[in-house]
């Protein structure tokens, strides 16, 4: 059948509507993958930060991997130095119902991250979701965390083999006062094996909200009768709190994410046991669980997967659709199965 004259308007019409759009969301880069990557070779857009989805002023993410810091969460350790830099920032379960930090870097740099204490066996299920040979840097292990570390190919930087990265804190007592600088660890790490590509992204990035998503201004995870970690919805950003104010980093920033990701997970007990004879947490990253994903004020209700460890964990909502998170920082919070829980505000 024959278009009409104006028949044919209106397809041209509707058509370069379509175009407008999908440009738009192109040089966004927010397209559909194969349309972004056609544009983003001819107009040569930045490759964003596969930690963040942001793109850094007229550069491409940085070919090094992922950096972990084991960071120290406790009274004695506050302020603590360079969250604020980090690009993602997992907390997980220790001994004694606390926890500790494993601060990510990959896109920025900290002159000065820490405390910086020991590893868990957590941590390298942590960070083979970016590569087969990230970077950790961390102080002390027990004999059966070095041994976990080895094998699945983590390349160590202590301050026994990366010790120019880091500097003891006169001002702060032992155990307490060790800080390492980013720079510092990576450009040991480069005499290492380690690929210095960029890594897998970990994440789906998009500005749109998924659906369903319900508005909350505060959440509090529990991850042990010691210990909470709370959040607060202020000025377009969930900032961490500390005794009902925003929790302060040494450099007078608050510890502030874009991003926080509350991954229900299954903890028992090993057998690997602290200086005081309490038995150090086992945290299982496999599976599939519960996950509450908050951004842009709203709260987003899914589940997790992950099948094995080389592969990356994926939230989704309830329909079986990959909950997007906004461009920007994260805060994922390994919050034990039994002995924790979390609670939202309006």
């Amino acid at each position: 059948m024959a278009l009409t004259q104006r028949g044919k308007i209106v397809i041209g019409v509707a058509a370069a509507g379509v175009l407008a759009v999908l440009a738009v969301l192109a040089f966004t880069g927010n397209a559909p993958g194969p349309l972004q990557r056609i544009v983003d070779d001819v107009a040569g857009r930045p490759d964003p930060c596969p930690l963040t989805g942001t793109v850094r002023a007229g550069k491409d993410a940085p070919a090094r991997p992922v950096l972990g810091v084991k960071v120290e969460n406790s009274l004695d350790a506050y302020p603590l130095a360079g969250l604020e830099r980090a690009d993602v920032i997992y907390e997980e379960p220790v001994e004694g119902g606390l926890t500790r930090f494993a601060a990510l870097f990959q896109c920025r740099d900290a002159g000065r991250v820490g405390p910086v204490r020991s590893a868990r066996t957590t941590d390298p299920k942590i960070l083979l979701q970016f590569s087969d040979q990230p970077l950790l840097a961390f102080s002390g292990a027990h004999p059966k965390v070095t041994a976990a570390l080895e094998d699945a190919g983590v390349v160590q930087l202590t301050e026994t083999t990366a010790n120019d990265a880091y500097q003891r804190d006169d001002a702060r007592s032992a155990p307490h006062n060790l800080f390492a600088s980013t720079k510092g660890l990576y450009r040991i790490g480069e005499q290492t094996d380690a690929d210095f590509s960029t890594p897998q992204a970990l994440f789906r990035y998009d500005d749109a909200v998924p659906s369903p998503s319900r508005r909350r201004t505060s959440a509090t995870v529990t991850f042990s009768t010691s210990h909470e970690a709370e959040w607060a919805w202020s000025q377009g950003r969930w900032v961490r709190q500390l005794d009902g104010a925003p929790m302060l980093a040494e450099s007078g920033s608050a510890i502030a994410v874009d991003n926080v990701v509350i991954q229900e997970v299954v903890v028992t007990e090993s057998d690997i046991l602290d200086v005081t004879g309490s038995p150090s947490p086992e945290v299982e990253l496999l599976g599939e669980g519960r996950a509450w994903i908050l951004r842009d004020g709203r709260l987003v209700i899914g589940r997790w997967h992950r099948a094995s460890l080389g592969d990356v964990t994926v939230f989704e909502t309830r329909d079986g659709e990959e909950i997007a998170l906004v461009p920007g920082t994260t805060f994922v919070e390994l919050m034990p199965k039994d002995d924790g829980g979390v609670t939202f505000e309006r």
